[in-house]
């Protein structure tokens, strides 16, 4: 009898199987698929539709201006309601957007902007030694950037270590994976 029950827990486990792999498999393959469009849709979210033409081209402020640490730090920095203050404590031209950052300056709003482009946590990388050091251009890796009319959800330009790679070698630089990599 005891066989005879083992032999049946044996069988119940392998017809489990038998459908819990292909099930398990379908799931995977939904999720691969599904998952990146799900997850691409709602983007970087901003606290105001910024506006780069106007700032960068319009008025002429360089990078530096708001990205305060772009040639000095890890990372550039992003403006806070102290830096859109210096010029918008009083209403700017005409738009509706200009006067919602008025308005939430004077509420004690923090303004604070999310990041748009992201490394992986295993790269090293400083905006002092490419945009400081190095001189490079923002646009190398951002892209049009300067030229955005409102806040982009996603990267302009996709950073990867073949983009990485093909600038470097371009520039002259070290392509030892210990450079880049900790």
């Amino acid at each position: 009898m005891v066989g005879d029950a083992g032999m049946k827990a044996s069988k119940s486990a392998a017809t489990r199987l038998r459908w819990q792999v292909p099930l398990a498999a379908s799931v995977l393959v939904l999720v691969i698929l599904v998952m990146p469009s799900v997850a691409g849709r709602g983007g970087v979210p901003q606290p105001v539709a910024f506006n780069h033409v106007k700032h960068t081209k319009d008025l002429g402020l360089g990078c530096e201006f708001c990205h305060v640490y772009v040639r000095i730090g890890k990372h550039a920095g992003l403006p806070n309601a102290e830096t859109c203050a210096m010029c918008h404590r009083v209403a700017q031209g005409s738009s509706e957007e200009a006067l919602r950052v008025t308005q939430l300056i004077d509420q004690g709003a923090s303004l604070q902007f999310n990041k748009l482009f992201r490394l992986p946590p295993h790269v090293y990388y400083t905006h002092r030694r490419h945009a400081g050091i190095g001189e490079l251009e923002c646009s190398n890796c951002h892209g049009a950037i300067a030229e955005t009319d409102r806040p982009p959800t996603r990267p302009l330009v996709q950073i990867t270590m073949s983009f990485c790679l093909d600038c470097h070698r371009e520039q002259g630089q070290s392509v030892d994976c210990n450079a880049c990599h900790r």
